[in-house]
C-alpha cells in the first residue's frame, strides 16, 4: 500500500480544495517531508487521514479534542462553543459553504484505489450522515461496504500504530493497557483467533437455548439480562473512571502552574510573617546552642578513633599479626623468663646442700641473665622492623583499640548528634535570609500571593477528592467484575444443565473442542510472535539508544506487556525513565511491530522528533525513518528538521512540501526541493 495523493476540501485548517501529490517512493528514497510551523496544518493533515479510515465516530479522535471531557459525535462535527470549532474550515463555513471532505488515493497489488469521506454541514447543523465511497479498478463501494473495504486495508485498531503523533507515542512505553495489548494482538494476526473463539461460544449458547424448556429458557434469559446489565454498568463505570483520570491529569497540570507562579512571585514567598520568623529563629538558636553543648561535652579526645572504624580495624589486624608471630611469641617467653627465672632460681628455696657462696650465686645469676638477654635480642631481631612494638605495649594497644572497633551503636549516636547540629545550622541560615527578604514583597504582591495560595489549596483539595473518587471507582469496578464473573458462571451452569438434546450436545462438544484447539493455537502463536517482537524491540532499541545503558533489555510478557530490565536483571521503574527515553522505547516498539506484523502500510508521523534529545536524533533520522516502512510521511516543524537534521535524512527524501498558513484558516501545501529547505528557503 503506497499513498499517492491526499486531497482536503474545507477540512480543519484547509480552505477550499488543497491537494498533496505524494508520487511514488523508490528503494532508498522512501521519506516524504511535509514541513510546517506549529498551527500551520500538520496535525489537521494527520487527523484528516484518521477521519478517512475511521470516521467521526472514532473515539480516540474525539477524545483528543478536549482534555477534560470527550465531545459527542455531533459536537465533534459541528463544534462545541469556543472549546472546539468542529471539523469544517471556519472560513468556508462563514461563507456559507456546506461540504467538507478528505480523499486519499493509493496503489496496491490489485491496482489503484481511491477513497473519499465527506460531510454536509448547513447552518451549523449536521444530519448525522457521512458519505464514504471507495473506487477500485473494477468496483465501487458505498458506506458500510466501503468501510469494510477500508477495514481490510487499514483496520481502525491499526491507526494507533501507523498514523501517530510523536508527542503521544511514549504512552505505548508507559502503560500495558488492555486495549493497546488487544490492538497489538490484532496487528500481529492473533486477534482473529479470538474472533473465532467468540463465534464458537455464541453458537454454543444459541444451540443450548434451542433445547431449553419455556420456564428454563425464561430463567436463562433473565440471567443473561442480568449479565448484560452488569456489562453496561461496567462500561459506564470504566467511562467514568477514564473521565476522572483526565480531570485529575488536567487539574494536576493546573496545580503545577499555580505552584510555579507562587515560587516565582518573590525570593521569600512564605506564609509566615516577620514575627513568626523571629520566633522560629529564636527557637532554632536555642536548639542549636543545646546541640552544640551536647556535642562538645560528649565528643571525647579520641573522636578520631571513634569516627574511623576502618583505621581501627587495620591497626588491630596488624597488632594481631605481630602478637601472633613466632618471633614475637619467643620474645615474650624469653622476656618472661628473664623477669622471673633468676630470682626464683637463686633467691627462693630449695637451696643446694651444702649451699654455694654468694660470689658463686652472683656469678651464675649474671651468666643466666646474659644468656637470656642474648636470646631475647635474637628473637626480637626476627620481627618486622617497620612495626615491632614491645610485646607488652602491643598487647595493651590491642586491648584499647578493641573497644573502638565494637562501638557501632555509640558511633551512630554521635553521628546523629552531628547531623542534627548541621541541620539546625542550615535552618538558622535560611531563617536569617528570610528575615532579610521579609520586607521585599509589596502589598499588591502579598495580596496576589495570598490569592494564589488559596487557589493552590482549593486545587489540592479538589485533587484529593477526585483521587478518592477514583479509588472508589476502582474498588467498585473490582467488585463489579466479581459480580459479573459470578453471573456469567451461573448462566453457563444453566446452559450446561438444560442442554439435553443428544445432537445438540454433540455439536456443543465438537465446538468446545475446537474452542480449546483455537485457544492452544493462540497460546502457541502468541509465544512465537512474542519472541520475535522481543528480539526486534531489543535490536532496534540498541540501534537508537546510544548514550547510556540504563535499560539493558526489554522483556515482552505473554499479554504483550513490556518490562524494562537493567544489566543486573532488575526491573527499571517507569517513573525513573526520562521522556526522551520513553520516546525512543516507543519508537523501537512501533518499528518492531511494523517489522514483525509484515503489514505493508505507510507510516505518517506528526512531530517526529518530539522529546528526542540532540544525542539521539541522529539515530532516529539515520536508522529509523529510512528503514521503518516502504513509505514514510513525516510532518516536522522547522525547529525539528533544521538544516543539520535535514542533511542527515536528505538522501532518503523523495518529495518535500512546506505548509503556509497566513491566518490559521488557509493551509496551502507548496512543493519545495529539500535542498532549498536545507538552505532555509
Amino acid at each position: 500500500m503506497i499513498f499517492e495523493s491526499i486531497r482536503l476540501t474545507n477540512l480543519f485548517s484547509y480552505y477550499g480544495e488543497q491537494e498533496i501529490d505524494l508520487a511514488t517512493p523508490q528503494p532508498g528514497r522512501n521519506v516524504c517531508v511535509i514541513m510546517g510551523r506549529n498551527g500551520f496544518g500538520k496535525t489537521s493533515l494527520l487527523n484528516s487521514l484518521k477521519l478517512l479510515f475511521a470516521g467521526v465516530r472514532y473515539e480516540p479522535l474525539r477524545r483528543a479534542v478536549q482534555r477534560t471531557r470527550m465531545p459527542t459525535v455531533n459536537q465533534y462535527v459541528v463544534g462545541a462553543g469556543d472549546d472546539w470549532w468542529g471539523i469544517m474550515n471556519r472560513k468556508a463555513r462563514s461563507e456559507g459553504q456546506t461540504r467538507c471532505a478528505v480523499r486519499l488515493s493509493w496503489s496496491e497489488e490489485s491496482g489503484r484505489v481511491s477513497a473519499e469521506r465527506s460531510w454536509h454541514i448547513e447552518h451549523g447543523s449536521w444530519s448525522g450522515e457521512e458519505s464514504l465511497t471507495v473506487i477500485t479498478g473494477s468496483e465501487v463501494f458505498k458506506d458500510d461496504e466501503a468501510q469494510e473495504f477500508l477495514d481490510r486495508r487499514l483496520p481502525r485498531d491499526y491507526l494507533y500504530f501507523f498514523l501517530f503523533d510523536g508527542e503521544q507515542i511514549q504512552e505505548l512505553a508507559e502503560a500495558n493497557r488492555d486495549v493497546q495489548q488487544q490492538q497489538m494482538e490484532r496487528l500481529l494476526g492473533i486477534g482473529a483467533i479470538d474472533a473465532l473463539r467468540e463465534a464458537l461460544n455464541t453458537a454454543i449458547g444459541r444451540w443450548q437455548r434451542k433445547e431449553l424448556g419455556p420456564q428454563a429458557l425464561a430463567d436463562l434469559e433473565r440471567m443473561e439480562g442480568e449479565v448484560r446489565a452488569l456489562e453496561a454498568e461496567r462500561t459506564a463505570l470504566l467511562a467514568s473512571g477514564t473521565d476522572l483520570a483526565h480531570e485529575i491529569e488536567s487539574d494536576t497540570e493546573t496545580l503545577r502552574r499555580v505552584v510555579r507562579r507562587i515560587e516565582g512571585l518573590s525570593a521569600f514567598v512564605r506564609r509566615h510573617d516577620e514575627i513568626q520568623l523571629r520566633q522560629d529563629r529564636e527557637r532554632i538558636q536555642a536548639e542549636r546552642a543545646e546541640a552544640m553543648d551536647l556535642v562538645s561535652t560528649r565528643l571525647a579526645r579520641d573522636v578520631v578513633l571513634l569516627v574511623n572504624p576502618s583505621l581501627v580495624s587495620r591497626a588491630l589486624e596488624r597488632l594481631n599479626q605481630v602478637l601472633g608471630s613466632d618471633a614475637n611469641a619467643r620474645a615474650r617467653v624469653l622476656e618472661s623468663l628473664l623477669d622471673r627465672l633468676p630470682e626464683r632460681l637463686f633467691e627462693q628455696p630449695d637451696f643446694p646442700a651444702p649451699d654455694i657462696r654468694d660470689s658463686q650465686r652472683a656469678y651464675y645469676r649474671y651468666k643466666l641473665v646474659s644468656i637470656l638477654e642474648q636470646e631475647a635480642d635474637a628473637a626480637s631481631a626476627g620481627q618486622d622492623p617497620a612495626f615491632a612494638p614491645e610485646p607488652t605495649a602491643a598487647s595493651e594497644a590491642r586491648e584499647q583499640l578493641a573497644a573502638y572497633a565494637e562501638a557501632t551503636a555509640l558511633r551512630s549516636v554521635r553521628a546523629e548528634e552531628l547531623r542534627r547540629l548541621q541541620a539546625l545550622t542550615a535552618e538558622l541560615r535560611r531563617l536569617e535570609a528570610d528575615l532579610l527578604n521579609v520586607g521585599s514583597l509589596s502589598d499588591d504582591e502579598r495580596a496576589r500571593h495570598e490569592r494564589l495560595v488559596a487557589e493552590r489549596d482549593e486545587l489540592q483539595r479538589s485533587l484529593d477528592e477526585k483521587r478518592e473518587r477514583e479509588r472508589n471507582v476502582q474498588s467498585q469496578s473490582a467488585a463489579l467484575e466479581r459480580r459479573l464473573a459470578d453471573a456469567r458462571r451461573l448462566v453457563e451452569q444453566a446452559r450446561t444443565k438444560l442442554g439435553q438434546n443428544r445432537i445438540t450436545q454433540d455439536k456443543i462438544a465438537v465446538a468446545r473442542r475446537l474452542e480449546s484447539l483455537f485457544a492452544e493455537f493462540k497460546r502457541s502463536r502468541k509465544q512465537e510472535q512474542r519472541g520475535q517482537l522481543e528480539e526486534a524491540i531489543n535490536r532496534h532499541f540498541r540501534i537508537l539508544m546510544t548514550s547510556h545503558h540504563q535499560i539493558d533489555r526489554v522483556e515482552v510478557n505473554e499479554d504483550f506487556g513490556l518490562r524494562y530490565l537493567d544489566a543486573n536483571g532488575s526491573i527499571v521503574a517507569m517513573g525513573a525513565l526520562a521522556a526522551g527515553m520513553k520516546q525512543l522505547m516507543a519508537t523501537s516498539l512501533l518499528w518492531a511491530l511494523s517489522e514483525v506484523s509484515g503489514k505493508k502500510i505507510p507510516l505518517v508521523v506528526d512531530t517526529p522528533l518530539a522529546r528526542i534529545d540532540l544525542a539521539h536524533r541522529e539515530g532516529i533520522l539515520r536508522h529509523y525513518y529510512p528503514n521503518a516502512a516502504a513509505q514514510i510521511i513525516v510532518l516536522p516543524t522547522d525547529a525539528e528538521f533544521d538544516p543539520r537534521n535535514l542533511e542527515l535524512i536528505a538522501a532518503h527524501v523523495y518529495r518535500a512540501y512546506r505548509l503556509s498558513n497566513r491566518d490559521g484558516e488557509h493551509t496551502v501545501p507548496e512543493p519545495v526541493d529539500v535542498a532549498d529547505l536545507i538552505r532555509g528557503g
